[in-house]
């Protein structure tokens, strides 16, 4: 059996809130019900409905019996199609929904009791916020949000957002790895939806990466709130990371140097005709680390050497070391002591 990707996730949950503001456009509603009618998908869809279901204000009553589902859902689209022409929605070869509990039925008689009470336009008017679905890059972009947060992008990941946040929340969807630089908004928390857990900030700066069933959390500046839908994780502050796996539901909480997490969105290190003492203004910006050069004769030793923007601080003392025949020590994991005979 195949599963549903965490993208497909996202792109359900996050229709599915459209359904409920009424800014769903006639692609979206295909988009939601050829997500939802992947058989291949179908037990994962399940939990993920009564989830959502959980958190709608309406409700109903179902028959439970699979001929009474084939049934309801067939006349459902029906109904669907005859009064909302603009969705064209092709009923396939669907074999009685057995998995088709309350909850997930319910989400269909929403949608119908949601067209048929609901006289606006199905298409939304321009003033609506359309979502943005960015494609898996092959490199890092640098994505401008319309409240003026910047989020750079990891390669081979995506992010789901609205071209104009509207409503309470600000809300997006992660795949993969991005950096967050949120403008600072108390009226409007900024949430991150990645896999199973929820990111949530005023205003900071903090790093998500998801790899397999693990889900790190990573902050630079501020402080963020991780939760799942059933607990709250941890309030993560600088230089903390909290990880989270999807498959064990464990998390656990490290301290570490953010900076060195988050090189990824720099750009490649070049140090062209640099002196040791520039050297360590930019090593102390990049890496977050104290650099002190133990005399004035090794300041103005100059060298040209170039690293990839993933390169460990500790590959790169080792080379500056080796160029400017220094030797160094850490006095503690934040500082750094060059030293040696000079270049004079």
């Amino acid at each position: 059996m195949n599963h549903m990707s965490r993208a497909s996730i996202f792109r359900i949950t996050f229709l599915f809130k459209k359904y409920l503001n009424n800014s769903c456009t006639a692609e979206e509603l295909e988009e939601f019900f050829d997500l939802v009618a992947k058989e291949e998908s179908l037990s994962e869809v399940k939990g993920l409905l009564e989830g959502l279901w959980s958190d709608t204000t309406l409700q109903t009553t179902v028959d439970n019996s699979p001929d009474q589902q084939e049934a309801l859902y067939g006349k459902l689209l029906e109904s669907i199609k005859k009064d909302k022409a603009v969705y064209t929605i092709q009923k396939r070869n669907y074999r009685p929904l057995a998995w088709a509990t309350a909850a997930a039925v319910a989400l269909f008689i929403s949608i119908s009791i949601y067209f048929s009470n609901n006289s606006k336009p199905a298409t939304p008017p321009p003033t609506v916020a359309r979502a943005v679905k960015t494609k898996p890059a092959r490199h890092a972009q640098e994505i401008r949000l319309a409240d003026g947060s910047i989020v750079f992008l990891n390669k081979n990941s995506h992010l789901d957002y609205p071209t104009a946040f509207k409503g309470k929340t600000r809300e997006v969807y992660l795949t993969g790895e991005a950096y967050f630089d949120i403008k600072h908004d108390p009226m409007h928390p900024f949430l991150v939806h990645s896999g199973q857990i929820t990111t949530r900030v005023l205003g900071t700066a903090f790093n998500i990466k998801t790899k397999g069933d693990v889900v790190q959390v990573t902050v630079t500046r501020g402080k963020v709130r991780v939760s799942t839908p059933k607990r709250v994780l941890g309030v993560v502050l600088p230089d903390q990371q909290i990880s989270y796996n999807e498959a064990t539901h464990q998390s656990s909480r490290d301290l570490l140097n953010a900076k060195a997490i988050v090189l990824w969105k720099e750009t490649d290190l070049v140090m062209d005709n640099m002196t040791l003492k520039e050297a360590a203004t930019v090593l102390t910006d990049r890496y977050g680390v104290n650099i002190v050069l133990e005399s004035n004769k090794i300041e103005n030793c100059r060298f040209v050497a170039s690293f990839l923007n993933t390169t460990s601080l500790d590959q790169v003392i080792k080379v500056l070391s080796h160029l400017n025949n220094l030797n160094y020590k850490w006095d503690n994991p934040k500082q750094l002591t060059f030293s040696g005979p000079g270049c004079e």
